[in-house]
């Protein structure tokens, strides 16, 4: 038991909670790093800078977490490492910083940054899942920044296909047929007439 040094009135406080629908729409956004931990990578030969992103602004999507924005620091494999510390450069850069010992130096700095969606997945488990939110492209402090806002085409709630059973496909119905070859005009199978 941990004592709170005095009662808490909860009844003194807004509990107004909002429901948030699917991912995060592609768009761009004021964030903030508001978490980070370095880990080691799965096969244990490198370490990554794993960080939980917050939505800052545009309001309606305030608090909003983006949570798979990982940065390779070290890797076995030279272009992961490579890619992963151009990501971190530019995160450092687009938060007005250029050099970093400690992660929480990142904590709670705004930056602007476009947001998609990521490829859909099969995970571990076999089941499909959808792209994931995740930061594209990051602008920097001494660039003209893009108005904040989402874009105007979102993608389909996307799920990958399912993995390829070998069975035939369907064959297409029979009133499908092109109208020329209904008339009797003969086609090649790639569509031009004989």
């Amino acid at each position: 038991m941990a004592a709170l040094g005095k009662a808490f009135d909860a009844t003194e406080h807004d509990t107004t909670q909002r429901e948030f629908a699917g991912e995060l729409p592609n768009g761009i956004f004021k964030l903030e790093i508001e978490a980070s931990e370095v880990k080691p990578t799965s096969t244990g030969s490198g370490t990554f800078l794993a960080t939980t992103v917050s939505v800052v602004e545009p309001e309606e999507f305030k608090g909003r977490k983006i949570f798979n924005n990982n940065y390779n620091l070290e890797n076995a494999n030279p272009k992961a490492q490579e890619i992963g510390q151009k990501q971190f450069a530019s995160l450092c850069r687009a938060i007005g910083i250029q050099s970093v010992e400690d992660s929480e130096e990142l904590h709670f700095r705004v930056f602007v940054a476009k947001v998609g969606r990521g490829k859909p997945s099969v995970g571990k488990d076999g089941k499909n899942y959808p792209g994931r939110a995740e930061i594209k492209r990051y602008y920097f402090p001494d660039e003209e920044l893009p108005e904040l806002g989402t874009d105007e085409i979102q993608p389909a709630e996307d799920v990958p296909a399912a993995a390829n059973d070998n069975k035939p496909a369907a064959a297409p119905a029979a009133a499908a047929k092109p109208a020329a070859a209904a008339a009797g005009e003969k086609r090649m199978p790639w569509g031009a007439k004989k």
